[in-house]
């Protein structure tokens, strides 16, 4: 079966002692940038409710998305938050014109795959193998799978529909603290109070670091991998 993210209690995964720290400075981090990323660093709810979708629908995404970014223990409810950014209408606020608003195209679009899943595989999608799923995904992808019908996405559909499910899933993913900690992205110092006044960033040579940048933990871990 499938493993995805189905957590049994609050997670919240760790922010790095110095990523918090560079968060709280209100030399580098405006305030209304700061609220944002404590915000984005709460433990999702393991009692989620879904608010645009069906609690299967839900299950079906986390599956999905967890053949599309595999978090190795992580444990970012990225179905959860897709969920509540269109619940609260807070996307990118744009849309393909082949298909439907955000929450119909996400029902739609995950009624496709489970339909799919069942047509190719006698299964829902949540209950595919890794492998099985994959090979569905990349159909999805090259444009091969689809399902002409009401309330289901053509084969083409699809193909919009999976890229807007990447999109959203990779911007929330990468836009939380313990992300942008393992990478080492240091964009949040964008100035102090307002965001107005910059402090710093006057090195921007290649492998120049300023002294409050913040080296990454996957970066380190890729280095000490490497010495030995």
């Amino acid at each position: 079966m499938n493993e995805h993210f189905h957590p049994s209690e609050p997670v919240a995964p760790p922010v790095p002692p110095a990523y918090a720290e560079l968060i709280a400075s209100h030399e580098h981090v405006s305030e209304r940038l700061r609220q944002a990323l404590h915000k984005r660093a709460e433990p999702d709810d393991p009692a989620y409710q879904p608010r645009t979708m069906s609690i299967s629908q839900l299950e079906t995404l986390r599956a999905a998305l967890a053949r599309v970014i595999p978090q190795e223990g992580l444990g970012i409810d990225l179905a959860a938050r897709i969920d509540t950014m269109m619940a609260e209408a807070t996307g990118n606020g744009w849309r393909y014109e082949d298909l439907p608003t955000d929450p119909e195209a996400y029902q739609y679009g995950l009624a496709t795959l489970v339909d799919l899943a069942r047509d190719r595989y006698g299964r829902a999608f949540a209950e595919l193998s890794g492998e099985d799923a994959d090979a569905l995904l990349r159909a999805v992808d090259a444009g091969e799978a689809g399902i002409a019908g009401d309330k289901r996405f053509t084969a083409e559909q699809m193909v919009l529909w999976f890229e807007e499910l990447r999109s959203d899933a990779v911007r929330i993913y990468v836009g939380h603290p313990a992300v942008m900690a393992r990478i080492g992205y240091s964009g949040i110092a964008n100035g102090g109070p307002g965001g107005a006044g910059f402090a710093g960033f006057q090195l921007i040579g290649i492998d120049e670091r300023e002294e409050f940048e913040v080296e990454g933990t996957a970066e380190r871990a890729a280095m000490m991998e490497t010495a030995r």
